[in-house]
């Protein structure tokens, strides 16, 4: 089965340059312990990272972002974001996670994700979603949706099985950037089908508050949002910042007695604010 990745997510910075790196102060699986913990951190492909967009207009934009994971206060490595946009409405959405040196020590455990499809007017559509573990070929997975007939083909272990999806299901990867454009719209609680292991299983996502959160590039007000995943207690915490266009800031997860929390390190924009 396709574990967690390290992934998270999205939105557009109203920027007055058409090609920027935001400025820091400017405001508001060799499966050995270290890379399961990596991984835990995932999940939300770190969940819910990656789609620039503009909230009046819900047009995702090209983006290139960086976070770095620790455990507590231990590091445990990287990850990076990008999107990129075609002029046919095709995207391909890739997360990379890199483990630290400390992690490294023990396993290189660096996976690749990517999310390929088209984006229409209210909906990330995917079409091929592909994850490959430098350390383990059994976690690679292969998802090809066929949208005509409603199914998804996975290809896992050798292994290759139809299933029957839903209009608007996702993938692992897509279903962030669909998150932040529907936070965008001002919806306070969101569900989603999403491709994962094989299964179809439910994401849900709901506002729980609002939080100041703390970053290199000032101090922001968020919108705190918990994520749950078919119909357990929440297992991730993501601030989304509306200053930002609600590209999250920060997500947070407790397991085991420990806190493993990923942190906005650099973001890039490339498009056209």
């Amino acid at each position: 089965m396709v574990r967690d990745s390290i992934n998270p997510w999205f939105s557009t910075l109203r920027m007055r340059s058409a090609d920027s790196t935001i400025p820091a102060g400017r405001g508001f699986h060799s499966v050995s312990r270290v890379t399961r913990m990596l991984r835990r951190v995932a999940g939300l492909g770190l969940l819910f990272w990656g789609s620039l967009l503009f909230a009046d207009e819900s047009l995702l934009q090209p983006f290139s972002a960086s976070f770095r994971v620790h455990r507590n206060i231990i590091p445990l490595g990287s990850l990076s974001l990008s999107l990129e946009l075609g002029e046919d409405g095709s995207y391909t959405y890739t997360a990379h996670t890199y483990p630290g040196f400390l992690a490294g020590m023990f396993s290189r455990n660096e996976v690749l994700e990517e999310s390929h499809g088209q984006v229409r007017a209210d909906w990330v559509v995917p079409s091929q979603y592909h994850y490959r573990d430098q350390d383990q070929d059994s976690e690679n997975a292969e998802l090809a949706f066929d949208w005509e007939h409603l199914t998804v083909d996975t290809q896992s272990g050798g292994i290759t099985w139809t299933q029957e999806i839903l209009p608007g299901t996702q993938d692992k990867l897509s279903q962030q950037l669909q998150v932040h454009r529907h936070l965008a719209d001002g919806r306070q609680n969101l569900a989603y089908q999403v491709a994962d292991g094989g299964k179809l299983k439910t994401y849900e996502f709901r506002v729980d508050g609002e939080e100041v959160i703390e970053t290199p590039y000032g101090t922001f007000g968020c919108l705190r949002v918990r994520r749950s995943k078919e119909a357990a207690p929440p297992d991730y915490t993501i601030w989304f910042a509306p200053e930002l266009d609600f590209f999250p800031l920060m997500i947070e997860r407790q397991q085991g007695g420990h806190t493993y929390r990923m942190e906005l390190e650099s973001l890039s924009l490339t498009g056209t604010p």
